[in-house]
């Protein structure tokens, strides 16, 4: 599954891709992982955000496409350009 950690990111979950907030000083690391290290990052104090089917766009004109409620993922470079899946 894949999700944002929106502080500090700690711990061994891979991270695919980042972006900075438009309205944020600190970074969105998209993680993929096991729904136990969601819960880990989570009693460690990180803020999780969830993400559903959508388009997640970063300051840099690409962005990451999500479907199957967070089961599938493409990071893209541009909105038809595919990078990295899982």
């Amino acid at each position: 599954m894949i999700f944002i950690v929106r502080n500090a990111m700690r711990g061994d979950v891979r991270v695919v891709h980042t972006r900075r907030p438009v309205s944020s000083e600190t970074r969105d690391f998209f993680c993929v992982g096991e729904e136990r290290e969601l819960e880990r990052l989570r009693d460690e104090g990180c803020t999780i955000a969830l993400l559903h089917d959508g388009w997640y766009p970063d300051e840099r004109g690409g962005g990451v496409a999500v479907w199957g409620n967070g089961r599938y993922w493409e990071v893209r470079s541009t909105p038809f350009d595919v990078v990295d899946s899982g």
